[in-house]
């Protein structure tokens, strides 16, 4: 791809108060579009629809498993009396699957962000505006973003069950805290058809008998005098007082145990569809729960923690069990570890400040409200971590 550079800085100029085109050291939106068939975008769709039907089938048996089955699975035993808290029609309303589209035309899933999975803004809003630039046809359905976390909304206030207006709140970072999800945050405002308040996470409260404590995070967040403030606040959740989107159940999806325990399943005729079954063989990738399956065979695998983001604590080693590429972020080393199959990802050139560079690249696809509906390109490392860019998807 090659496109005059000299225009990036004019064309995101019109949206430097609301949105992160460049971090201090890292311009992250990239003035380009990656061009895809469409009977490639038709099947990452198809695979994402299939794969989601498969996941909430098996996320949804995990509460009815024994606790220490689910402790030995990685599942942390402070947020086990909460996984069953599951209003919404959906186990989560805004989820992202990541994708390895290989040379050999192979569509391959990585994983599932299925709580709080960013590239929201970038996927329903600025896409559009960069396939306007460039003149080509948008693939993402912001209507449906729209109406699915509308209806989600609606589905939060009937479960509350309060008389009157209720009040809905979007909260993040400030734009000086976190400028990525303050922006994020700001967009789902604007997007919304409702009277929706941003308020910053430090100016939340939880009222309690003791004294009043800002939110920041839920399991590990806990106050100076030592309250668990996080886990108050899912009090407050299963008391039906509050209502939060996605729903506590959404952490059963985000866990990647379900890579392994659909692999594990793949050809049991009791839990599975034909279909599923096929789709499972064809779109996900062999796990396991140790490497000595790869180490036998002579595969390459990646190892990674089960509750992890931004490619956080991913080891990556060849055939012979050497490691060949680490995460620098070791953030997620107390979790219990998976082992997948290593698929390379495929090579793209982009163009920067300094000139052009040969990158990997990942689809993210959207599920909103149970539809595959957005698509969006990632552009990093051998491993995909934070400081990767974003690229436009658009159809050929």
């Amino acid at each position: 791809m090659k496109r005059d550079y000299s225009k990036r800085a004019q064309f995101y100029a019109p949206y430097k108060d609301s949105f992160f085109a460049d971090f201090v050291d890292l311009e992250y939106a990239l003035y380009d579009v990656m061009v895809m068939p469409q009977k490639k975008i038709e099947e990452i769709r198809f695979a994402s629809q299939m794969l989601w039907g498969i996941f909430c089938k098996v996320a949804r048996v995990l509460p009815n498993m024994p606790t220490e089955q689910l402790l030995a699975l990685g599942l942390r035993e402070d947020m086990l009396p909460y996984i069953n808290i599951d209003y919404l029609e959906q186990m989560a309303v805004l989820a992202r699957f990541d994708f390895i589209c290989t040379d050999d035309g192979r569509i391959k899933c990585i994983e599932l962000n299925g709580d709080t999975p960013f590239l929201v803004q970038e996927t329903f809003e600025m896409n559009e505006k960069i396939c306007a630039e460039f003149d080509v046809t948008n693939p993402n359905d912001s209507t449906q973003f729209v109406k699915g976390m509308s209806q989600a909304l609606f589905q939060a206030m009937h479960y509350i069950g309060k008389t009157g207006k209720p009040k809905v709140v979007i909260t993040g970072k400030t734009a000086a805290d976190d400028l990525e999800e303050h922006c994020q945050g700001k967009f789902m405002q604007r997007a919304l058809p409702f009277d929706v308040d941003y308020i910053p996470i430090k100016e939340l409260i939880i009222m309690s008998e003791g004294p009043t404590h800002p939110i920041e995070f839920l399991l590990d967040d806990v106050a100076e005098d030592g309250d668990r403030i996080g886990l108050q606040l899912l009090d407050l959740v299963r008391d039906k007082e509050l209502a939060i989107i996605n729903a506590p159940a959404a952490y059963l999806l985000q866990s990647k145990i379900l890579l392994w325990l659909i692999w594990e399943r793949r050809n049991d005729e009791t839990l599975f569809t034909k279909h599923e079954r096929g789709a499972i063989k064809r779109y996900m990738l062999p796990t396991f729960l140790s490497d000595a399956p790869f180490l036998e065979a002579g595969r390459a695998f990646v190892k990674k923690p089960v509750f992890s983001r931004e490619g956080n604590t991913v080891e990556i080693f060849d055939a012979h069990g050497s490691m060949q590429v680490a995460s620098p972020n070791r953030h997620y080393t107390d979790n219990l570890y998976l082992y997948q199959e290593f698929t390379e990802m495929p090579d793209v050139t982009i163009q920067l400040q300094d000139g052009t560079h040969t990158k990997k690249w990942l689809i993210g696809s959207f599920m909103v409200d149970g539809k595959a509906c957005g698509l969006a390109c990632r552009v990093g490392n051998e491993i995909t971590e934070w400081d990767s860019h974003w690229l436009a998807v658009g159809v050929e």
